[in-house]
């Protein structure tokens, strides 16, 4: 967050007019010769406010909110995309004809991309709103990824340029309110996100067409944006207008007040974000587990973003409401419990941990924030292309004594074993291991950190980037556990599965499951108290052995 000075003497990109500073420009222009051509994605539909802004890209400087000021945007690094979603049918079309020739009239390169949403919201019983949505969004970070690739600079370099306007911000607070939203949601449109820029938030859709008309320039009107079924359309037209009618100055207002929202909403996300990295105990792809004391005993406001900081990071589009939100915490509060989230993302608290992790079969599935979601490659024909599985890596203790089911059907158990006096227990180890061809061995318990009176618990997860272990017979040299499962034949599709049992969240590993203990924590002959760990279906090896 910038301070009071740096704040309060910030230079605006307009007046509110959308006059121009000449002096500024001209600074701004300098400062920006000479730097690498990253691509600026105009995502245009045909409408007034996206032609304005593709007109105003080619012709006029932009203040892009990226700290330089009123800026010329070199023609070659301008690319268009325009998203046919199909629904419209000869109009649709002739909206992405237009585009494309308006595009080649400036000289700039189109994209165009033709996706069935009302297929794709049908298959995924979606909202075919939101789903249009996450198709476009995607598709721009897309375009950017490759053009970035294709000019050899840094993706981070690339802007994504939206046409969303000051009625559109009033619109989506309103909207927001009627949700019940919190601070991020009354932020409204945020003026910069990650790639995405938006340039003209401080016009009204009217002084866009008035642009447009000064310059006799022309643009399609969507018929859609009259339906008043739609939430934003009933918003614009039945609602905005009452209030404007007592205070024509309304959609000022409220963009105001969402300013105000994003900069309070920023400081305390990063808050929050802070707070996330000093509680988190492991993260991979599919799981994020923290330590839940820390979390119990954080202030309430800030738990509340840590948890959906963690729904986003598993979930890009995750959404969570309140009732979401208050489960887990609920159940960090109590010390145990289960929330389910949407989407098949479940937080489970246990052991003074929660861990987030997707439930049932998503754990092994690739993970698709509804519809097109983050990552996946929408085609032409509204299939989603070039998709493969997340690593479907899992965390969760194992009770000693106890079991635990696992994703792929198979179960983990735990018990301790008393050791006689005078048992050769080292032999008795080696001989049970052979018998059950590594589905069962036996350990020193105090070794694992068991208790032998009180038992105790472990962690089991799947294998992480790095993760290393000293195999038995291996004399106490390291080896990565993923050179095992390579020696052991497992499937590099199926090595994210495998369960690796360690003696705690943080701890060593103690037995890649089914495949090789650790050379620290064998059985000798001090050995007291033996911890029998078993991975089967069907029959558990200690009741076939009896």
């Amino acid at each position: 967050m910038p301070s009071v000075h740096t704040y309060f003497n910030k230079k605006s990109a307009l007046t509110a007019k959308g006059q121009v500073d000449d002096q500024r420009r001209g600074q701004a222009e300098g400062s920006r010769r000479g730097q690498a051509a990253a691509p600026v994605i105009l995502m245009v539909s045909g409408g007034a406010d996206s032609i304005a802004l593709l007109h105003m890209a080619a012709t006029e400087p932009l203040d892009l909110g990226d700290g330089a000021g009123l800026t010329r945007v070199a023609k070659e690094r301008l690319h268009v995309l325009h998203v046919n979603h199909l629904l419209r049918g000869a109009d649709a079309d002739a909206d992405q004809h237009f585009v494309q020739e308006t595009c080649d009239s400036l000289g700039i390169h189109c994209t165009v991309l033709r996706v069935d949403v009302a297929k794709l919201a049908q298959e995924r019983d979606g909202n075919m709103e939101e789903i249009g949505r996450r198709v476009r969004y995607d598709a721009a970070r897309e375009l950017a990824q490759k053009l970035c690739v294709e000019q050899g600079v840094s993706r981070q370099k690339a802007k994504i340029l939206t046409a969303h306007t000051a009625d559109d911000r009033a619109e989506t607070f309103m909207m927001n309110v009627m949700r019940g939203s919190g601070m991020s949601g009354l932020a409204s449109i945020p003026r910069h996100r990650g790639l995405i820029y938006r340039p003209l938030l401080d016009y009204t859709h009217d002084q866009l067409k008035d642009w447009l008309k000064a310059r006799a320039l022309d643009w399609h009107e969507d018929a859609t944006n009259t339906d008043t079924h739609y939430l934003r359309a009933y918003m614009r037209h039945n609602v905005l207008p009452l209030l404007k009618a007592r205070n024509p100055m309304l959609v000022q207002t409220v963009c105001k007040i969402a300013d105000l929202m994003a900069d309070e909403d920023d400081y305390l996300e990063a808050k929050a974000a802070r707070k996330l990295r000093q509680i988190t105990l492991r993260k991979s792809e599919s799981s994020l587990v923290l330590d839940a004391l820390k979390l119990s005993s954080t202030d309430v406001v800030i738990a509340r973003r840590v948890v959906r900081i963690v729904a986003r990071q598993l979930i890009p589009e995750a959404w969570l409401e309140f009732k979401h939100v208050d489960a887990v915490l609920e159940a960090v509060a109590a010390g145990v419990g289960v929330a389910n989230l949407p989407q098949n993302l479940e937080a489970r608290v246990r052991l003074g941990t929660v861990t987030f992790s997707f439930t049932g079969a998503a754990r092994s599935a690739a993970v698709v924030a509804g519809g097109a979601g983050a990552g996946s490659v929408v085609a032409t024909n509204g299939e989603p292309a070039g998709t493969s599985p997340a690593a479907a890596t899992f965390g969760e203790h194992l009770a000693v004594p106890g079991t635990l089911e696992l994703a792929d059907g198979r179960v983990l158990s735990a018990r301790i074993l008393p050791v006689e006096h005078g048992f050769d227990v080292v032999s008795y180890a080696t001989a049970h291991s052979q018998e059950w061809l590594g589905e069962s061995v036996l350990l020193d318990a105090k070794a694992c950190g068991v208790d032998p009176v009180h038992g105790g618990s472990l962690w089991v997860s799947g294998p992480e980037a790095g993760d290393a272990m000293q195999p038995l017979g291996m004399h106490g040299q390291s080896k990565k556990i993923s050179d095992l499962l390579g020696e052991a034949g497992v499937p590099v599709e199926s090595r994210s599965m495998m369960p690796i049992v360690r003696t705690n969240i943080r701890g060593h590993v103690v037995w890649v499951a089914g495949i090789r203990p650790d050379e620290r924590v064998k059985c000798t002959q001090d050995t007291k108290q033996l911890l029998e760990l078993n991975i089967y279906s069907g029959h558990k090896p200690f009741e076939r052995s009896q």
